[in-house]
């Protein structure tokens, strides 16, 4: 168990709709992390939904109980000083609410992108089956999505920018670009 702030693992906690690019992002940032934070995790949503709760639903309080577990294994590992990049829609204003109370060193990044443009990207086909009526608790569609009030940074992915370009602002927006790299030397 970790005594002090200083002792504890920092949590990413990339939030945002499905195809926005919170999953692309984080393994790019976590790459880049590696190099100055080896002791660090990645966590994916949709891994982990697979691992401790495939058999759970999709609907508003399914999804609230996941996200908690999700929350609450960052904590594990951030309290035993291990970094964790957590990627994840994160609908729930009490969930972000919860992180920022419970997890010591918490840093919100918000990946925003409109509507129209994770149709058009569609890589699950969540969108489609959604509009056609096939598919229902689809977050941003039937499912309402609380937009983040105050995350750390905000990546706006609108499909112009590389990810690259979009980890390297965030790794800026969170300080880290100058500190880390002085860390080399």
């Amino acid at each position: 168990m970790v005594t002090s702030n200083e002792d504890a693992g920092t949590v990413y906690w990339i939030t945002g709709l499905a195809g926005a690019g919170k999953t692309t992002i984080g393994r790019l940032f976590t790459h880049w992390l590696k190099e100055f934070h080896p002791n660090l995790v990645f966590l994916d949503g949709d891994a982990v939904r697979e691992v401790i709760g495939n058999n759970v639903g999709h609907g508003r309080e399914d999804r609230l109980k996941l996200s908690m577990c999700y929350s609450r294994l960052c904590r594990l590992l951030s309290e035993q000083g291990i970094d964790v990049v957590c990627a994840t829609v994160s609908l729930f204003h009490e969930v972000r609410n919860w992180n920022r109370r419970h997890l010591r060193k918490y840093k919100e990044i918000y990946v925003r992108a409109p509507l129209d443009v994770l149709i058009k990207r569609d890589q699950k086909a969540l969108y489609s089956r959604a509009l056609s009526g096939a598919n229902n608790d689809v977050v941003g569609m039937d499912l309402p999505f609380e937009e983040p009030r105050n995350p750390d940074v905000v990546l706006d992915n609108d499909g112009s920018r590389a990810p690259e370009e979009m980890v390297v602002e965030l790794c800026a927006e969170l300080g880290l670009a100058r500190s880390e790299t002085t860390n080399e030397n």
